[in-house]
């Protein structure tokens, strides 16, 4: 089997996030994609919303997605979550299938960084997701994606819910809902 997994702290999981992904995974031929929230990102000093919050949201929006599904390995860890470590779990998981990281362009430019960034690629496959606004020539042994993107990030949800602008548009009616009454990202 092709497994696609997909990292990140979802703070929320909005529509760029599931379309890009199921767009990679029909092209691709993937036949799961997991979605792995991140307990803290080694990129980003805040913490994000609490764990239950976010997993719960992401079992709202990838909730009627076939091949979707959520893992909480980095949320059940202390510290921030590497890459590497998830891979080798993945890895232990998913013996006998083949694994694909879906990342960014700005997660691409910057993978020299990562904590062994090196054995990473022996352990799987890393598809690029491009935006409208890239420009930029991806490197074997990495694959281009050009899927149907939606501009849209948690950034700016959490930005218009504290300014009391419209957001509904950005998000799965479930996850709309879910924030709407726990009020979530008000303050």
């Amino acid at each position: 089997m092709k497994i696609g997994i997909f990292g990140g702290t979802f703070d929320p999981i909005h529509i760029g996030h599931i379309i890009s992904v199921l767009e990679v995974k029909i092209a691709f031929g993937l036949d799961e994609v997991v979605f792995i929230p991140a307990r803290q990102s080694p990129h980003k000093e805040t913490m994000p919303t609490a764990n239950k919050e976010r997993t719960d949201m992401i079992k709202r929006a990838i909730s009627g997605y076939e091949g979707f599904t959520m893992d909480t390995f980095e949320l059940n860890r202390e510290g921030k979550s590497f890459t590497y470590d998830t891979a080798k779990y993945l890895k232990a998981q998913y013996p006998d299938d083949e694994l694909y990281f879906l990342m960014g362009t700005d997660q691409y430019e910057n993978f020299d960084k990562w904590h062994n960034h090196d054995e990473l690629i022996d352990i799987m496959n890393f598809i690029v997701m491009m935006r409208h606004s890239d420009d930029m020539e991806i490197s074997a042994p990495f694959i281009r994606a050009d899927q149907l993107v939606v501009e849209v990030s948690s950034t700016l949800v959490r930005t218009r819910i504290k300014e009391g602008l419209p957001y509904k548009h950005f998000l799965n009616e479930a996850v709309y809902e879910y924030i709407k009454e726990n009020a979530l990202y008000e303050a």
